[in-house]
């Protein structure tokens, strides 16, 4: 049976570019000297993908990655607004161009498309042309819980690989709604955490876990709803968090026009 491994690529050039440049700084200077490692982040990048296709039998592997253009800006325009201006790591066109150079026929873009949303996209299609298989992601992001799917990650091998049920991809992602993320700069509900959203939610899904997957994650939608309008805010508010925080699954893009279904409750 064919497996094909969905690298998340994005996170893969930012990890190989810091885990191979060295900060010193000397006690008679205010400045920090970078010394980088191109030629070992090459190497690095070549076994840390034949470690993963020999460590979980892969038959092939894929590596989608983000374009500089995101359909997520257009809902809410301070998205990852955080991030401008800030360089990337002294390495990252290096690794970038490894990636390009080595595996070009492994890459997979698409217009106003993070790579989350690849990954997504991919291993939630029935039968895509370029990974007709068994597929597993092969992450480190949290976000990745929020795609049906089945899901390994590498900084935890010990977990091996987990599989991700319709259900508590939904839980994972209704919570993230309403936590917001920090790190992508959307809000989320004010003044709802980790722990408020799990007293929330978790009560509903688990009695709705013998359901259908439709009338769950209803029912998780109504109970965000009502939290953010407890907050003051309105449902529209609610269902621009709900798009911003949903990582693309089949169904939700238009491979004809490039263009992203967005998300509507039911």
């Amino acid at each position: 049976m064919e497996l094909t491994l969905l690298i998340d690529a994005d996170v893969l050039r930012y990890q190989l570019a810091f885990s191979n440049t060295k900060s010193f700084q000397f006690d008679d200077d205010d400045s920090a000297t970078e010394i980088t490692n191109p030629e070992k982040a090459k190497a690095d990048l070549e076994g840390y993908i034949e470690d993963l296709v020999d460590t979980l039998g892969a038959t092939d592997f894929l590596l989608p990655l983000s374009v500089s253009t995101n359909f997520r800006k257009d809902l809410y325009p301070a998205y990852k607004d955080n991030r401008a201006g800030k360089p990337k790591p002294s390495l990252w066109s290096a690794v970038d161009g490894f990636l390009h150079e080595m595996y070009a026929d492994k890459i997979i873009t698409r217009d106003c498309l993070e790579g989350d949303d690849i990954l997504g996209l991919l291993a939630t299609h029935p039968k895509p042309k370029r990974c007709p298989g068994k597929r597993i992601i092969v992450s480190i992001d949290k976000d990745m819980q929020t795609i049906p799917s089945r899901l390994y990650n590498p900084q935890k091998p010990d977990l091996g690989t987990r599989t991700i049920g319709i259900h508590d991809a939904n839980l994972f992602w209704m919570k993230q709604t309403l936590m917001g993320d920090a790190t992508d700069n959307y809000p989320g509900c004010k003044g709802i955490g980790p722990k408020k959203a799990d007293e929330l939610l978790n009560p509903i899904h688990e009695a709705c876990l013998d359901g259908d997957a439709e009338t769950h994650l209803s029912a998780l939608w109504l109970a965000v709803v009502d939290a953010f309008m407890a907050k003051g805010f309105s449902d529209a508010d609610a269902l621009t968090q709900a798009r911003l925080a949903r990582i693309l699954r089949h169904g939700d893009y238009n491979y004809n026009t490039n263009e992203v279904n967005l998300w509507k409750p039911l």
